[in-house]
C-alpha cells in the first residue's frame, strides 16, 4: 500500500513540477520528490507527511489551482501511513480548506478534530499552538471575540514552549489587531505598537512567508495612527515586497486597503477607488470568501463617501452576498441586551412620573373645587384639556415601551438560537464525534445496537437543534422579507415532520415593515406548533396575500378540529390575539370535529 501511494506521491509531484507557480511551493515540491526516492522508513514516511501538511496549508494559503490535489495526496498517504499525528494534520487542513471558503462551521469542527487527535497523538506543542490560532480565528470571524482570545491564551503555553516562534508571533499580531482595529472598540496604537514590535523581534524565529509580510503591515498601520508617516510608509513598501516575493494575495490585499484609507482621508477619490479595486482583485485571487467581502464593502463605503449611490449600492449588495454565503449567525453582546432593558425601564419609569403628575393635578383640582366654586367651569376645562395632553404622551410612551419590548425579544430570539446553534450543538457534535471515535468492535452485538442508537439519536437531536435554533429568527426573514423566510420553513418542515405543509404566497406581495414581517412570522410558528401538537393534520395550508392595503393571512388544516364544547382560549391563542390586536388587526376562527380548523387573519399592510 505505501509503495502505491509513493508512487502515487511522486506521479502527482511531477505534476506539480510541471505547474509550478510559487518559490515557496516548489521547494517544498522538491524536498517531497526527493524524500519519496529514499528507502522506505518509519522516519522517512513521517517527514512526508510533515512536509505534505506544510505544502497543503501553504497552497490554501496561497489558493493555489493545486490545492485540492495536495489536500487529496495528503489524505492518502496518511491512511497509508497509519501515524495519529499525520491523520490530526489532515484534519487540520480539511479545517483551514473551509475555513478559506467561508465553511466556519465545518472548519471549527475539523480544526477541533485536529486538537483532540494531535493530543492523544502527543501534544506536540508546535502543531497544537498552530490548530489552537486556527480555532481561535474562525471564532472571531463570526463575532466570538472573547471566545477567541480564551484559546489564544489557552496556546500561549505551547506556542512558548517550541524553538519556532511562528505561534507566538500570531497570537502576539492578533492581541496588536485587537488593540488597533476600530471594531474592537479599544484603540490603544501604543499597546498595539508593543504586540507588534514584539512580533518583529520574533522574525528570526519565525518561518511563516505570511507572518513575515503580515508584521510590516501592521507596523505601517500603526505608525500611521501615530502620525510617523516615513516610518510607515518604509513598513509599507517592505510589505508589499515580501508579500509580492511570496506571492501572498491576503497581505497585498491588505496593503492596497490601508492605501485606499490614506487617500479616502485626503478626499482623493479616484486614487482611492484606484487601490480599492486592486484591493479587491488580490482578494479575488486569494479564493478567500472573507477578504473578498471585506474589500466590496471598503468599495461601497468610497462610493458611498463620493456621493456615487449607484455604484455603493452595486457593492453593497455583492458585499451582502458574501457576507449571506459566510452562513454567520449574529452573536449579540450582553451589552446591547442590558442596554435594551435598561432603555425599556427609562419608559416605564417616565410612565409612572407621568401617572404620579396626573394624580396631584386631580388633587389639586379637588382641592380647587372646595376652596373656589365659582370658578369650577373653568377649572374642569383645563383639567380635561391637561389630561387629554398627558393620555397623549402616555399613547407614545406605550408605543416606544412596545417597540422597545419588540426590539428585546427579536435580541433574546437571536441570542438562544445563538447558544442552540453555537454552544449546545457544537457540545452534542463533540460527544457525538466521541462515541464515533469508540472501537465498537468488540463490543457484544447487542451494545453495537445500543451504540448505533445513541449515534443516531444524536444526529436526530442535532438535526432538531439546528431546526429550532434557525426557526426561532432566521437571517431570510431579516435579509429577504417574509416570503422567503416562509418558504425556508416550510421546506425543513417538511423534512422533520410527517405532516405535509403547502405554502400559497401571493407573487405581488410587497415588503412589509420589519415590525409587520417579524409579528406574521410569529404567529405563523405559534399556529404551526398548534397544529403539529393537537391538530393530527395530514395536511396544512398556509395562505399570505395582499388586497385593498390589507395583509390576509389564513392557516387551515385537514386534522380533528377544536372540542366545541371548549372556549378556545389558550396560551397559544392568547399570544395570537395579542400579536394581531399590536398590528391593529382582526381574526377568526372555524374548526369543526373531524374536519379541520381555519384561522383567519387581516392586518393592515
Amino acid at each position: 500500500m505505501k509503495k502505491i501511494v509513493c508512487l502515487f506521491i511522486i506521479f502527482l509531484l511531477n505534476v506539480g513540477f510541471s505547474k509550478a507557480q510559487n518559490p515557496l511551493l516548489d521547494s517544498l515540491i522538491h524536498h517531497i520528490h526527493d524524500l519519496s526516492t529514499q528507502k522506505p522508513s518509519l522516519n522517512r514516511d513521517t517527514n512526508i507527511v510533515l512536509s505534505l501538511s506544510l505544502l497543503t496549508e501553504r497552497s490554501i494559503n496561497l489558493g493555489d489551482s493545486r490545492e485540492l490535489m495536495f489536500l487529496d495526496s495528503l489524505k492518502r498517504f496518511t491512511v497509508a501511513v497509519e501515524w495519529p499525528k499525520g491523520i490530526g494534520l489532515y484534519q487540520r487542513a480539511l479545517g483551514k480548506y473551509n475555513d478559506i471558503k467561508g465553511n466556519y462551521t465545518e472548519a471549527f469542527q475539523h480544526y477541533n478534530q485536529a486538537i483532540q487527535t494531535l493530543k492523544k497523538a502527543g501534544g506536540d506543542p508546535y502543531e497544537l499552538a498552530y490548530t489552537y490560532v486556527l480555532a481561535a480565528f474562525v471564532l472571531n470571524n463570526n463575532g466570538l471575540t472573547n471566545k477567541c482570545l480564551e484559546l489564544l491564551y489557552e496556546a500561549l503555553p505551547y506556542a512558548k514552549a517550541t524553538t519556532n516562534k511562528n505561534n507566538l508571533g500570531w497570537i502576539y499580531d492578533f492581541l496588536g489587531d485587537y488593540n488597533y482595529y476600530d471594531p474592537f472598540g479599544v484603540r490603544n496604537y501604543k499597546k498595539a505598537l508593543f504586540y507588534y514590535k514584539q512580533v518583529e523581534r520574533l522574525m528570526p524565529y519565525t518561518t511563516s512567508p505570511t507572518l513575515k509580510a503580515d508584521n510590516p503591515h501592521c507596523l505601517a498601520n500603526v505608525y500611521m495612527k501615530l502620525g510617523n508617516e516615513a516610518l510607515a510608509t518604509q513598513y509599507r513598501d517592505k510589505a508589499l515586497a515580501l508579500a509580492k516575493s511570496y506571492n501572498n494575495r491576503v497581505v497585498i490585499f491588505a496593503t492596497y486597503a490601508d492605501l485606499a484609507d490614506i487617500y479616502d482621508q485626503k478626499q482623493s477619490y479616484a486614487k482611492a477607488l484606484e487601490y480599492r479595486k486592486a484591493s479587491l482583485d488580490y482578494a479575488r485571487r486569494s479564493g478567500w470568501k472573507e477578504m473578498q467581502s471585506r474589500a466590496e464593502n471598503y468599495i461601497y463605503r468610497t462610493y458611498k463617501q463620493m456621493g456615487d449611490y449607484q455604484n455603493a449600492l452595486k457593492y453593497y449588495e455583492l458585499h451582502k452576498m458574501h457576507e449571506d454565503s459566510l452562513g454567520r449567525f449574529s452573536v449579540q453582546k450582553a451589552y446591547a441586551e442590558l442596554q435594551t432593558k435598561y432603555e425599556a425601564e427609562k419608559q416605564q419609569l417616565r410612565i409612572s412620573d407621568l401617572e404620579n403628575e396626573k394624580l396631584i393635578q386631580w388633587r389639586n383640582f379637588l382641592i380647587g373645587l372646595s376652596i373656589l366654586g365659582l370658578f369650577v367651569a373653568g377649572f374642569v376645562f383645563w383639567s380635561n384639556h391637561k389630561l387629554k395632553t398627558t393620555n397623549k404622551q402616555l399613547s407614545i410612551k406605550n408605543k416606544e415601551i412596545e417597540e422597545a419590548l419588540l426590539k428585546g425579544q427579536t435580541l433574546e430570539r437571536k441570542r438562544v438560537a445563538s447558544e442552540l446553534h453555537d454552544n449546545l450543538n457544537t457540545k452534542i457534535a463533540a460527544l457525538r464525534w466521541r462515541l464515533e471515535a469508540l472501537d465498537t468492535s468488540k463490543y457484544p452485538e447487542t451494545d453495537q445496537k445500543i451504540h448505533a442508537g445513541i449515534l443516531q439519536t444524536l444526529e436526530d437531536v442535532y438535526a432538531d437543534v439546528r431546526l429550532i435554533s434557525h426557526n426561532l429568527l432566521p437571517p431570510e426573514l431579516e435579509t429577504e422579507g417574509l416570503s422567503t423566510a416562509l418558504q425556508k420553513l416550510i421546506e425543513k418542515l417538511n423534512l422533520n415532520t410527517k405532516t405535509m405543509f403547502h405554502l400559497i404566497v401571493d407573487e405581488a406581495l410587497p415588503r412589509l415593515n420589519p415590525t409587520t414581517e417579524y409579528q406574521l412570522y410569529s404567529i405563523i410558528l405559534e399556529l404551526v406548533n398548534n397544529v403539529l401538537k393537537h391538530a393530527q393534520a395530514q395536511k396544512v395550508w398556509i395562505s399570505l396575500s395582499e388586497k385593498n392595503q390589507s395583509i390576509f393571512l389564513t392557516v387551515s388544516d385537514d386534522g380533528v378540529g377544536m372540542p366545541t364544547h371548549n372556549n378556545p382560549t389558550g396560551v397559544g391563542l392568547r399570544n395570537i390575539s395579542a400579536r394581531v390586536e399590536s398590528l391593529k388587526g382582526t381574526w377568526s376562527l372555524d374548526t369543526k370535529p373531524k374536519v379541520g380548523t381555519k384561522i383567519s387573519i387581516e392586518v393592515p399592510a
